[in-house]
């Protein structure tokens, strides 16, 4: 597939770049272009980086996609969505963006009028266009690891069975996430608000790189 990963030169965009790219097309997007193509420079600098990606401005990574991930903080959410809707056609898009604050002392969910951030990209977009939360509580720097075992779960939520499944099949990817179906879009407020928890747990017990794994005393097989 082409997967543009849109404001894709920050750390989540490089790791979901180094993941993606051995098996697909990836493209890096950004608000200039040849900032895009520098961060494409640096990705091919990184060990083990092989595969096809390269870099342009966002527009015209969405309309050369057909997924797009959304890795912009959310402050920056409208203007990859409402405004950049004339580029948005049939794409499948992943938002894997957690609206929250931090105040010095703790990290707070801070979600939109909407619920969550999924939901206000949903609002923004198309109405053709089909939204689907994940990858929220995978941290960046363990994706930029390439051979890194990553031993957590990615929890899910859409609305349509197919993109669902599409995006289950991008996590399978990814060497030993269990992707695991967290309900509606409406559910994605519960999932984004487990990153700001993560982020406070990890803080104060000094624990590198927090993520989820939903324990069960017989865990569903992976297919």
């Amino acid at each position: 597939m082409k997967i543009a990963l849109v404001g894709g030169t920050g750390d989540i965009g490089t790791g979901f770049a180094v993941r993606f790219m051995p098996s697909h097309e990836v493209i890096i997007g950004s608000r200039k272009a040849d900032k895009a193509q520098e961060s494409v420079r640096g990705i091919m600098q990184l060990p083990g980086a092989d595969g096809n990606v390269w870099g342009t401005d966002n527009a015209s990574a969405v309309a050369a996609a057909e997924v797009v991930i959304l890795c912009v903080p959310p402050e920056h959410l409208r203007s990859v969505t409402y405004d950049l809707s004339s580029s948005f056609d049939k794409q499948l898009v992943i938002s894997p963006v957690v609206p929250l604050s931090y105040d010095g002392k703790l990290f707070r969910f801070n979600p939109p009028p909407e619920g969550s951030s999924a939901q206000q990209a949903q609002s923004l977009l198309p109405p053709q266009i089909k939204v689907v939360s994940a990858f929220h509580t995978v941290p960046a720097a363990s994706l930029q690891a390439q051979d890194r075992e990553l031993r957590g779960d990615v929890l899910i939520c859409g609305d349509d069975a197919g993109a669902v499944e599409v995006v289950r099949g991008l996590t399978l990817e990814i060497k030993s996430l269990r992707p695991l179906f967290a309900g509606p879009l409406t559910a994605s407020s519960l999932v984004e608000s487990l990153t700001p928890m993560l982020l406070n747990v990890a803080r104060r017990n000094r624990i590198k790189d927090a993520g989820v794994s939903i324990i069960s005393e017989r865990p569903p097989a992976l297919k």
